[in-house]
C-alpha cells in the first residue's frame, strides 16, 4: 500500500505530481489545502473554526489541520493507498502526525525561488486566487523552506525521503519521480 507525501514550496508542482502519481496507481490525491475547503464549506463545526483562520488569511492551526487530516483517513477510498500534498509540513504536525501516519515514500520537490514565483503566477492568473499576490508568495515561500526542511529532514532521516528536481516539464518531474521510487 502506498501512503505518499509530496512536499516542497508553492509552485514546485506537488498538486500536479500527485494527480499524475493518482492516476498510475489508481489511488486518491488528497491536498491539504482542498481538505480544509471541503471541511469549512461542509458547515460543521470543525468547518466554522477553519473558516475563522482562513477568512482572517492566516494558517489553520496545526491541531486543527491534523484533525482534518486523521478525518479524511477514515474514508473507504483511502484504504488501498493514497498520495498527499503538503501534510505534515511542520514539525509539529509531523509530531502530531506519527501515531497516525508513517508514509511509505516521501517526495521533496525542490525548485529554484524564482520558478515558483513564476509558476504561482500563472495559477494565480488561470484560478483568480486572490491569496496569490506577489507580497504573499514570497511570504509563503520563505515559510515553506524555513518550516519544510526540518520535516524533509526528518524523513531522510527515517530513510523514506527522496530529493527530487523540480524543473522541467510535468512529464520529465514525473518520470524523475518514478525512478525515484523505483516504477
Amino acid at each position: 500500500m502506498h501512503k505518499i507525501l509530496i512536499l516542497g514550496p508553492q509552485g514546485s508542482g506537488k498538486g500536479t505530481q500527485a494527480n499524475v502519481l493518482s492516476e498510475k496507481l489508481g489511488i486518491p490525491a488528497l491536498s491539504m489545502g482542498q481538505l480544509l475547503r471541503e471541511e469549512k464549506t461542509s458547515g460543521s463545526e470543525m468547518g466554522e473554526e477553519i473558516a475563522s483562520y482562513i477568512d482572517q488569511g492566516t494558517l489553520v492551526p496545526d491541531e486543527l489541520t491534523t484533525r482534518v487530516f486523521k478525518k479524511r483517513l477514515e474514508a473507504d477510498d483511502v484504504k488501498n493507498g493514497y498520495i498527499i500534498d503538503s501534510f505534515p509540513r511542520f514539525m509539529e504536525q509531523y509530531e502530531s502526525s506519527k501515531s497516525f501516519f508513517e508514509p511509505t515514500a516521501v517526495i521533496a520537490l525542490l525548485v529554484p525561488e524564482d520558478v515558483s514565483v513564476e509558476r504561482m503566477k500563472e495559477r494565480a492568473a488561470k484560478e483568480q486566487r486572490v491569496d496569490d499576490t506577489p507580497e504573499a508568495m514570497r511570504k509563503r515561500l520563505q515559510w515553506s523552506v524555513e518550516k519544510t526542511r526540518p520535516v524533509i529532514e526528518a524523513y531522510q532521516k527515517e530513510g523514506v525521503c527522496h530529493i527530487v528536481d523540480g524543473v522541467g516539464t510535468i512529464e520529465e518531474v514525473a518520470q524523475r519521480i518514478d525512478d525515484a521510487l523505483g516504477f
